[in-house]
């Protein structure tokens, strides 16, 4: 069973929930392709029974296939048609998961409401990365663990011309080929765990960040 509530705030992205509803059905197939990625990074976080966990960007709830039950699961996304899909895939799994369609930028939560935080393939296609790396942070416990995986561009590397022209077609997909996660990463102070390529020639990677203990910043 599932359960699911809508949070309204004043600076919603209306054509981002359009342009995604009009990719929420053919997301799966076109998300499909990270399954195996997906699968090795949330492995990677060795989830337990009762630990909090949020999906950040659920889309059609993708990443619900590899987390073990006993975890209380809460997925936001912006688009009520990527939440609906989610739902129906929650409720063929049998998993008791929280929806909530939501902006990342503004995360209806309380401050240290969840233990693990998963930002799978969102940092590069949402406005205001800065903005979601900061509500994260706000309601992460002291010690929580953030999953990234996305693509980014390299540390120091500026995108040559190939690249800029890349980036202007990804732009019509809602994504953006050139930001670096580090700034992301650093401003909070969450420690770098684990940084691993995750295919496309490295431009994929996942990330495991911890965010610091009170005190230790």
């Amino acid at each position: 069973m599932t359960a699911s509530r809508k949070n309204e705030f004043p600076d919603s992205d209306r054509l981002n929930r359009w342009r995604y509803g009009l990719y929420a059905p053919v997301y799966d197939w076109i998300a499909g392709i990270f399954s195996g990625q997906r699968k090795v990074a949330i492995s990677a976080l060795r989830l337990q029974a009762g630990q909090r966990v949020l999906l950040v960007g659920c889309g059609t709830g993708l990443d619900l296939d590899f987390i073990p039950t006993g975890v209380a699961v809460t997925g936001l996304d912006l688009t009520p048609g990527m939440v609906r899909r989610a739902e129906e895939r929650a409720r063929r799994r049998g998993l008791g998961v929280t929806f909530v369609v939501g902006d990342a930028r503004s995360l209806p939560f309380a401050p240290g409401s969840f233990d693990v935080v998963l930002l799978h393939l969102i940092l590069a296609v949402a406005p205001e990365p800065e903005r979601i790396v900061a509500e994260v942070d706000r309601v992460l416990v002291p010690g929580g663990t953030v999953s990234i995986f996305d693509k980014f561009l390299p540390a120091g590397q500026t995108p040559g011309l190939a690249r800029r022209l890349a980036n202007r077609v990804a732009a019509l997909a809602f994504s953006e080929l050139n930001r670096t996660v580090e700034p992301l990463i650093a401003t909070p102070g969450w420690t770098v765990r684990s940084d691993e390529p995750a295919g496309f020639r490295g431009s994929y990677r996942r990330i495991i960040a911890i965010k610091p203990v009170s005190g230790s910043k």
